[in-house]
């Protein structure tokens, strides 16, 4: 069990990976201060762990996540705490379909980024239910979700509305920087991160198949 962790720790965290780290949590702490020093519907504090997704694989992008969800939490609001869970998803489903060569093409950046909206829609809108009963206050579209609340009495489908609504402008302003920025890269630099040289393999190992 311990060779296989380690194996892990050696194959998803390379130094420079871990590097990447807080380059990428600044990022998120940077669109999540604007958006909320702007009151704008939205959140912009995941265009560093989906980059880390692309550049260092899911599970760094997942660590990236969690750091900023817990120092959001810790020095801003509390509230931000449960939803760690949320980047974490976001970060592993990104990663694994970037991984799997999904990025290499404006179809597959589509298809990457519906695949996140709706595992975070789903994931925090359990989290929004569950734990803060339909609404968090943090931004102005638990406004939206409370009028619908009230107007159709509905919860889950007035939160997952607004939640799904909200993700797929936030996220795909999100994808849309994070799919440009990875096109001016540097292939030399993107060349030496896990999920481009996997992608490559499968492709390989296809073409072998066939």
């Amino acid at each position: 069990m311990k060779k296989h962790f380690q194996a892990f720790l050696h194959k998803n965290f390379s130094t420079k990976a871990l590097v990447l780290i807080p380059i990428a949590v600044g990022i998120n702490l940077i669109g999540g201060t604007i958006c909320s020093a702007l009151k704008l519907p939205l959140f912009l504090d995941m265009i560093g762990t989906v980059l880390v997704a692309c550049l260092a694989g899911p599970w760094v992008a997942a660590l990236c996540g969690l750091i900023t969800n817990l120092f959001l939490a810790i020095v801003t609001n509390p509230v931000f705490f449960p939803y760690a869970i949320v980047s974490i998803l976001c970060g592993l489903v990104t990663g694994y379909l970037v991984m799997a060569g999904f990025f290499k093409n404006t179809a597959g950046a589509i298809f990457t980024w519906l695949a996140c909206t709706l595992t975070n829609s789903f994931a925090s809108s359990a989290i929004t239910i569950f734990i803060y009963g339909g609404a968090t206050g943090i931004n102005t579209s638990s406004l939206a979700t409370a009028a619908l609340i009230a107007a159709t009495k509905e919860i889950v489908l007035s939160v997952f509305s607004t939640s799904l609504i909200e993700n797929l402008v936030d996220k795909g302003l999100v994808f849309l920087i994070v799919y440009w920025l990875v096109k001016k890269i540097p292939k030399r630099f993107s060349s030496q991160y896990a999920p481009l040289d996997n992608a490559s393999l499968i492709n390989e190992r296809a073409k072998n198949r066939g």
